[in-house]
């Protein structure tokens, strides 16, 4: 069994950014491949970037700066670009970025033992321990079909089993996570010198794996299991909505299955986003001009980033 722990090691960095990009698999983004193949560059040959009605982008204007708010897509296409014009001049006009985590820091080896140490169970329970039978059975079938035996999970928590079965369906597909917005403007700010800011802390996400509840974590195998065969459908379409900012869509999309799990919805997208108002807000009284990346799911939804702000009463202008 020892090779196939190799082969969970050997694909941690990759779980590890497509967690970190995506957070919950079944419930959120819903994406796809995982080549290290560079986004696009700025001074690469592209088409002109189109400009569509309305995008994912908002701004705020105090007294003293613009912030905007950009809804992003964790993994695209390399074809996906240029992104609309509207969001290249956000980019432009801003001096600093702030993203979910540093992205820095995403495959550093710091990171992968932070997975690790997270991910291993130290209560000496296994994976079978933790599942009902009907789940734990369900489980192994889907491993064996990604060339996986069940046992390989043993010592592993089922959130970690979770992600395994994401990232390996995701190799099979054609989006990116090096295409995503988020790495192409990181990307960018490194290059043209931007200082780029975190909203939260690698650790901070995966504490929040760690801390779902066992059945909130067999939920999540399960839901994750029953819609791996239509990941690449329903990814496509939500890329769709979001290029032609359909906000109705696309927050459909992104929350339907939380529908009957209220509260892990709030752990997801609410508390974090109350959280993040602590550093957002005050960078409105700051002088420089920001533009914020986050998960487009944290822009749509009763507790959105946007409405949260709306209610501390500033107005943000769709773009």
């Amino acid at each position: 069994m020892h090779k196939f722990h190799g082969v969970i090691r050997k694909i941690l960095p990759r779980i590890t950014v497509i967690t970190l990009l995506t957070l919950v698999s079944a419930c959120g983004d819903k994406p796809t491949s995982p080549s290290l193949s560079p986004a696009p560059s700025p001074q690469t040959s592209q088409p002109p970037a189109p400009q569509p009605e309305k995008t994912f982008l908002w701004q705020i204007k105090s007294s003293k700066n613009t912030v905007y708010l950009l809804g992003s897509i964790h993994l695209l296409k390399k074809s996906d670009y240029p992104l609309a014009q509207q969001i290249n001049d956000a980019y432009e006009d801003a001096e600093k970025l702030v993203f979910e985590v540093d992205l820095g820091e995403l495959e550093s080896s710091k990171t992968q033992s932070i997975v690790l140490e997270k991910a291993t169970a130290q209560d000496g329970k296994t994976l079978k321990d933790r599942l009902t039978p009907e789940t734990y059975q369900l489980a192994k079938n889907t491993a064996s079909e990604i060339g996986l035996p069940i046992e390989a999970f043993s010592g592993f928590k089922p959130w970690f089993f979770s992600l395994t079965l994401v990232t390996l369906k995701l190799q099979r597909l054609e989006f990116d996570p090096e295409h995503g917005v988020d790495q192409y403007f990181f990307k960018k700010a490194v290059k043209d010198g931007k200082e780029t800011l975190a909203l939260e802390t690698i650790e901070d996400q995966f504490n929040l794996f760690d801390s779902f509840s066992q059945g909130d974590q067999e939920q999540y195998i399960r839901q994750t299991i029953d819609e791996l065969d239509t990941l690449e459908t329903s990814f496509q379409e939500m890329v769709t909505s979001w290029k032609s900012g359909d906000d109705k869509t696309l927050e459909a999309l992104l929350l339907k299955s939380f529908k009957d799990y209220p509260e892990l919805e709030d752990q997801i997208f609410g508390a974090r986003n109350r959280k993040w108002m602590t550093v957002i807000e005050p960078l409105l009284q700051k002088e420089d001009d920001y533009l914020i990346v986050v998960g487009a799911g944290h822009l749509v939804g009763k507790d959105s980033v946007l409405k949260l702000l709306q209610a501390k009463g500033h107005k943000p202008t769709r773009l």
